[in-house]
């Protein structure tokens, strides 16, 4: 997806410091602990995105080619909400906003040290 289409988009536009904000309480908790921990948080946090119909829709604005497209990951969708998934997904991890598994790492590794 094209970052500077999913920024004209109101639900989505700050969607990525919602996520850093979920993954950092999460790792504060002790939840997070390695990869596999990381990337099982990260897809419940997008499965959480995308119960509702009209979340859906919202994330789907000007996006809609997400209905229509084959995704190179998911494939052709068969739902909205699988849309909104991988439009979603698209978005999280091209942003250079979001937290990513080499961020806990670092915090981990400084925690060890300490």
């Amino acid at each position: 997806m094209e970052l500077y289409r999913a920024l004209q988009n109101k639900k989505l536009t700050g969607m990525e410091q919602e996520l850093s904000d979920y993954i950092w309480d999460a790792f504060h908790k002790c939840e997070i602990n390695d990869q596999d921990d990381f990337y099982d948080l990260l897809h419940q946090w997008l499965d959480d995105q995308v119960i509702y119909t009209s979340d859906c829709e919202a994330i789907l604005e000007k996006n809609m080619e997400y209905c229509f497209d084959e995704h190179e990951i998911w494939g052709i969708p068969e739902y909205t909400a699988q849309a909104a998934y991988a439009c979603l997904y698209d978005y999280i991890l091209d942003n250079p906003d979001v937290i990513t598994f080499c961020d806990i790492e670092k915090k981990i590794n400084e925690t060890e040290k300490a």
